[in-house]
């Protein structure tokens, strides 16, 4: 066992931590961190343990260089365990230069896989697989205040304290049931770092979403979305406190001349004239003169008449499949692949499996059964005693 402090405050001491948990081959990792009224969140905590050592604090307010902890990431060797990574992984990959991770391993990917529900939380899988039950006391604390408390520190540590068995027991359910390689494939994209990069096209598509906006207006939207994003990192604050979408819609529709025009839309938040008034006209005024050519193409629906029976349909069969798998039929098929395929049904199983929106784990899960359902070869019957099942049709 080796002794650290529960909370480290200094370079030297985070430095011969992160040398000793490199020696082990499964380090449990969680953060805490702010991103209310802010466009980047900030850390201001950072938990670890391994068997043998911690679990214990790194406060980033006082150790400012965290760059080892990139070479602990990148480590093949040693397993990453975090719960429900992404968030952590987008504090680390922003904060700290040329970061990258290896061997990561979500354990609540890795819950989802094994029944345990699609988003199961890490006080409730601690609970079921430990059967220790977390304290709540602090759950909504003020993580940036120092002297932290004793309570709170401890309630951080908790976050971890557990961590490396939950694992143990996960990757070994995952073996039994011969599901690592689903697991794996749905984490490779925590290891991407373009995973963690803001896209401005799918802003773009969620504002055009928020309100009624014609192709014709396409061209200021895009350039309203792009102001907008600019001002909120220049300010550090979230892009709402800029404009919501549906406003940077109705701004798209309306391309006003004049800051006062603006005054004439509904719901105008207070002071909005005052502040960008100015900068939204003179958005109006670039996209006339020279209107923007790298806007992004967005995939609009288009439902045939079959649209509304395939979505019922499959909604059944995904339901059904999902139960038979115990898996939660939204990470079996997620919304964005589940429109995709309603929308471009595939005529044969060479055509499914050459999709580039399916994963692989997924084609392997749903195969054939589900071109057989959208090409007519399965039938949806009703048993004797009301219950469902898909049959051949012959």
């Amino acid at each position: 066992m080796i002794e650290y402090p529960s909370l480290i405050e200094d370079q030297d001491t985070f430095n011969s931590l992160i040398a000793d948990l490199r020696k082990r081959p499964v380090v449990a990792l969680d953060t805490e961190f702010h991103c209310e009224k802010r466009y980047w969140p900030d850390l201001f905590l950072m938990q670890l343990a391994a068997d043998g050592i911690g679990p214990v604090a790194v406060d980033p307010l006082t150790v400012e260089d965290l760059t080892l902890l990139s070479g602990l990431f990148a480590d093949e060797n040693v397993v990453k365990v975090l719960h429900s990574a992404r968030n952590d992984l987008a504090i680390l990959f922003h904060d700290i230069s040329d970061f990258r991770a290896k061997n990561l391993f979500d354990s609540q990917i890795a819950a989802a896989f094994l029944g345990y529900g699609e988003q199961i939380s890490l006080v409730n899988l601690v609970h079921s697989i430990c059967g220790v039950k977390a304290r709540k006391k602090y759950s909504m604390s003020d993580w940036s205040a120092r002297p932290l408390a004793e309570g709170q520190l401890e309630y951080a540590l908790d976050d971890v304290r557990h961590l490396v068995e939950v694992y143990d027991v996960l990757s070994a359910s995952l073996r039994k049931k011969e599901r690592t390689h689903w697991f794996q494939g749905e984490s490779e994209p925590l290891l991407d770092p373009s995973t963690y990069l803001i896209s401005r096209e799918r802003l773009f598509s969620k504002a055009r979403s928020a309100g009624k906006v014609k192709k014709s207006n396409f061209p200021l939207l895009w350039m309203l979305v792009n102001w907008r994003e600019e001002i909120a990192i220049e300010m550090n604050r979230p892009r709402f406190y800029v404009a919501r979408d549906h406003l940077l819609c109705r701004l798209a529709v309306l391309a006003p001349r004049d800051p006062e025009t603006i005054r004439s839309l509904r719901g105008l938040p207070g002071g909005f004239v005052e502040k960008y008034g100015d900068a939204v006209v003179e958005q109006v005024n670039a996209c006339k003169k020279k209107p923007p050519q790298d806007i992004p193409r967005l995939r609009l629906p288009r439902h045939d008449w079959g649209y509304a029976a395939r979505k019922d349909i499959l909604r059944i069969f995904l339901k059904m499949k999902s139960k038979s798998l115990d898996l939660a039929p939204a990470l079996l098929l997620p919304r964005e692949s589940f429109e995709a395929i309603l929308e471009d049904p595939p005529k044969n199983l060479e055509q499914f499996m050459s999709r580039k929106d399916i994963t692989g784990w997924r084609k392997e899960a749903l195969g054939s059964e589900l071109v057989d359902l959208l090409t007519g070869k399965l039938a949806l019957s009703l048993k004797k005693g009301n219950s469902l099942r898909f049959i051949k049709v012959k």
